[in-house]
């Protein structure tokens, strides 16, 4: 926020580096964080939304010095493969684009615009009245969409790098600050940049100005109708991590030389990946963090002080930021999934109230949604794309006779989450945990390979309920008598869910159970990965796992268990295994890893049965079964049920009871924060 760049003695002085000022095109930057350019879907008739003005308000209150939009058409034909693509270059545009910069400026940010053209990565059929050919350097489908497009020749290059110019003159109009071209992760401008894509043999092939000039086109397209007075900058790939196929760090340096030595070009943005390996973009917590850092210094040892440069690839912490600026690595410092997870990271850290801050884990929920075609939310910040509503100043405070006495059953996400907000709105909160740790479920996945940033889920947590004096009381069972004794006016029920031993099926709905599912050696997941962290032979030397969830613990469990010498086969019905990994860009790093260890995949297939130590599995389509014998224990992954137990007792007991989080369904965590979010604020 504006005033806050006067409380230099409130700052953290560890952190000074992130918070020094700089210059960008005569225009000066507040501080070294940028919230960077992140697809949300927030759009109305391919239009900025009022949604999207909230969120991007809130995150300048939280005193990050430039954000920039997501991905934004910049021609006619390039509103992308979502159907809520926005658009920049149609002037009716131009009014919610003067709301927004209006909004930002208020807190001194400033705001770029991403202008972007998908090429290939699109479907000429997403909008019903502008069904088109698809515009790409050469006739290369998409690994996604399989679209064969049509090759552009001049005339198609020309129009394309007018409708950037028009775009960022609309921008200019609306009072937006400076426009960021997209020339990374394989769309448009990047497939000519890319040997993968691009096989001309013209001046627009990668073997001619590296590739470069349509991206030099577009630039000089814009400064034409922008004028010398207005930032632009690019976004672009050091590494598409195909090998000697794509962009390669000593292509990049080629092709960054040419376009600094331009001058079109204020900063650049510099990331990593392709559409094949879009799991490298916005990693999953399977990749270390900062794992982009050498490519930020790179370039800015080439680039001197020709332009600034910005660098991305998980940096989630202000205390990582801050060495990457002292050491030179890069100017200014992208961190787009944590202002996800926290709009108020920079004022939080300027504050010295580090602890408070709400850490992104890597879960990718954001980016699973984002391939559902649906809006872009933060799992553990149920604030994220709803600040209008929720947004920081919306959680008003309880009168004194409006106080409650809150006892919340369950120390789970919903229990927390539900406690912090109903505390920070003044209630009286006692938090009941039976067992001696908070976070539920999160603890067994916490307790896997590569899964133990899910601590900080539970930290963003326990940090907010102490924050806001919640009284937590662990190893205490929610009994009648001690829910009379706490004299509560309202009870919350979040005890959460367990995992179904019956091994019942959907893909079986004739019977309720699995016949041998009551044998010792048939475990559910959570109890089978308590029993493997704990000591991973504990299983016996064969393992199967009956899997139909989709998500990552059965998969984290073989990885253990294959880790230390255990035979596994996963046996699904599903399509494939892991469907939800998929999406959260997650799978791509596990299924190698799984392979190499041993672990067999075998889907569309069911375990039917266990007799002993054999288990009999069943092909879905047709009549054929198999079986697997020497099985020491087969782990049943299908489903999990709520732990009701005592819940009708205390519904019948107290006036004002909720049930809140798993207990009521099982869901994805983050359905039960939202849950409890909503619950907090209805107290």
């Amino acid at each position: 926020m504006s005033d806050q760049a006067n409380t230099a003695d409130a700052y953290r002085p560890d952190l000074h580096h992130l918070w020094q000022p700089y210059r960008l095109r005569g225009m000066t930057i507040k501080n070294r964080v940028v919230d960077p350019a992140k697809t949300l879907l927030y759009g109305l008739e391919h239009i900025v939304s009022d949604r999207h003005i909230a969120f991007y308000r809130e995150r300048a209150k939280g005193g990050v010095a430039v954000q920039v939009s997501e991905q934004t058409a910049a021609h006619p034909i390039a509103k992308g493969s979502f159907y809520q693509g926005i658009t920049a270059f149609e002037k009716r545009a131009i009014p919610q684009y003067e709301k927004l910069a209006e909004a930002v400026h208020a807190y001194d940010c400033r705001f770029f615009v991403q202008l972007f053209h998908p090429g290939v990565h699109d479907k000429g059929t997403t909008i019903i009245d502008e069904w088109h050919p698809l515009w790409a350097a050469s006739r290369v489908p998409s690994n996604v969409h399989h679209e064969v497009p049509m090759v552009m020749e001049q005339a198609h290059v020309d129009d394309l790098a007018e409708g950037f110019g028009q775009s960022a003159f609309n921008l200019k109009v609306a009072g937006i600050d400076g426009v960021e071209v997209h020339a990374a992760h394989s769309y448009g401008i990047a497939q000519f940049m890319s040997p993968y894509y691009n096989k001309r043999d013209d001046r627009y092939g990668v073997r001619t100005k590296a590739g470069c000039q349509l991206a030099l086109d577009v630039g000089q397209a814009i400064r034409r109708r922008v004028g010398d007075g207005f930032v632009v900058g690019l976004r672009m790939c050091w590494d598409e991590f195909l090998g000697s196929a794509g962009i390669t760090p000593e292509l990049a340096a080629e092709q960054l030389e040419i376009l600094a030595s331009a001058g079109l070009f204020d900063y650049f943005s510099i990331s990593g990946s392709a559409y094949p390996t879009l799991y490298m973009g916005t990693a999953s917590m399977r990749v270390p963090q900062g794992y982009m850092i050498e490519f930020g210094r790179a370039a800015k040892r080439l680039v001197g002080d020709r332009a600034a440069i910005w660098i991305v690839g998980r940096i989630k912490d202000l205390e990582m930021a801050n060495d990457i600026v002292a050491s030179g690595a890069a100017d200014a410092v992208c961190m787009s999934r944590a202002h996800l997870a926290d709009p108020f990271i920079v004022r939080k850290g300027m504050e010295g109230r580090t602890h408070e801050i709400n850490r992104c884990v890597g879960l990718n929920e954001c980016i699973s949604r984002l391939f559902e075609q649906r809006e872009v939310i933060c799992a553990l910040n149920p604030v994220s794309g709803r600040e209008r509503q929720w947004g920081d100043g919306t959680l008003l405070p309880v009168s004194r006779e409006e106080r409650k006495k809150v006892v919340v059953v369950g120390g789970g996400p919903a229990g927390m989450k539900t406690a912090a907000v109903a505390a920070r709105r003044g209630h009286e909160v006692v938090l009941l945990e039976r067992t001696w740790e908070l976070g539920g479920h999160v603890n067994v996945l916490k307790r896997l390979p590569t899964r133990g940033e899910w601590q900080h889920a539970i930290d963003n947590l326990s940090t907010s309920i102490v924050t806001a004096g919640v009284d937590v009381r662990l190893g205490v069972e929610a009994t009648p008598a001690i829910l009379d004794e706490l004299g509560a006016d309202v009870v919350v029920w979040a005890t959460g869910a367990r995992w179904d031993p019956s091994g019942f099926s959907p893909s079986n709905p004739s019977r309720d159970a699995m016949p041998g599912c009551d044998q010792p050696n048939v475990l559910t997941v959570g109890d089978a990965v308590a029993r493997a962290v704990a000591d991973p032979l504990a299983l016996g030397s064969r393992v199967v796992i009956s899997e139909e969830t989709g998500t990552y613990l059965p998969l984290g469990l073989a990885e253990l268990l294959a880790q230390n010498g255990v035979d596994v086969e996963i046996v699904s019905p599903n399509l494939f295994i892991g469907e939800e990994t998929l999406r959260q860009f997650d799978l791509q790093h596990l299924f190698p890893a799984l392979k190499k260890l041993g672990v067999r995949l075998v889907n569309q297939q069911a375990v039917d049965r266990i007799d002993g130590g054999t288990v009999t599995v069943k092909d879905i389509w047709a009549a054929q079964t198999r079986t697997i014998k020497d099985v020491g224990t087969l782990v049943l992954s299908h489903m999990r049920v709520p732990n009701e137990d005592g819940l009708a007792d205390a519904r019948s007991r107290f006036t004002t009871f909720v049930p809140v989080g798993d207990v009521v369904a099982p869901r994805k965590i983050a359905e039960v924060m939202y849950e409890g979010e909503k619950v907090g604020r209805a107290i």
